[in-house]
C-alpha cells in the first residue's frame, strides 16, 4: 500500500498561511502543537497526516471559517503555478489539474469534467478523509477564479465522507 504523501510544498504554504494569519506565534504554536521537529523541505514528499493536522489545528484552535481561506492561500502560493495562472483561464487549469494532482500527492486521484459550458465538475477519488479537507479543497477551487480574475462559485455537491464513491465540487463560471 502507498503511503498517502504530499510535497512539502503543500505542507509549506499551509505554515505561511498560518504564520501571515496569526504571526509567528501562530506558526511556533502549530509547528509544536504537530510535535513536528522535522525542516519540511518543498521538493520531497511527507505524510499527508501532515496537511491534515495542520488543518484540523487550524480549526480547533481559530475556526472552520478560515479552513477554506487556508485553502485559496495554498493555491495562491505554489510558486510558478500562481505565477503562470494569471496567465491563463479557468476552464485550461482545470483540464490540467489531474495531473497537476498527481505530481503533488501520492494518493487518490482527480478528475475534470469541462464539457458544459461555463461549469467544471472536479471529482476527487480516495482523497479526502476529513471534513476540513473537503473544505480546503472548496477554497482551492475558489482560489483558483480569483487568480484568473474569473467571477464564478463553488459548490461541494458529493462527499465521500458521507458514502458517495468520490468528492465532487462544481465551478459555475463566467456566465
Amino acid at each position: 500500500m502507498v503511503e498517502r504523501s504530499v510535497r512539502g510544498t503543500v505542507i509549506n504554504a499551509y505554515f505561511k498561511f498560518v504564520e501571515k494569519k496569526w504571526g509567528k506565534a501562530g506558526l511556533t504554536a502549530c509547528i509544536e502543537n504537530l510535535g513536528l521537529t522535522e525542516v519540511i523541505k518543498d521538493g520531497l514528499y511527507y505524510p499527508d497526516a501532515y496537511r491534515e493536522n495542520i488543518l484540523r489545528w487550524i480549526e480547533r484552535t481559530y475556526g472552520r471559517e478560515n479552513i477554506v481561506d487556508a485553502g485559496k492561500f495554498v493555491v495562491k502560493n505554489l510558486g510558478l503555478l500562481g505565477w503562470l495562472v494569471k496567465y491563463a483561464s479557468v476552464k485550461v487549469l482545470a483540464e490540467s489539474f489531474p495531473k497537476n494532482y498527481s505530481e503533488i500527492y501520492t494518493f487518490g486521484q482527480a478528475r475534470v469534467d469541462t464539457s458544459l459550458r461555463n461549469r467544471i465538475s472536479m471529482k476527487l477519488y480516495d482523497v479526502n478523509r476529513t471534513d476540513v479537507s473537503c473544505d480546503s479543497w472548496i477554497g482551492v477551487c475558489k482560489g483558483v477564479l480569483e487568480m484568473t480574475h474569473t467571477k464564478g462559485t463553488v459548490k461541494k455537491t458529493r462527499c465521500q465522507l458521507n458514502g458517495d464513491v468520490y468528492c465532487e465540487y462544481i465551478i459555475d463560471y463566467g456566465k
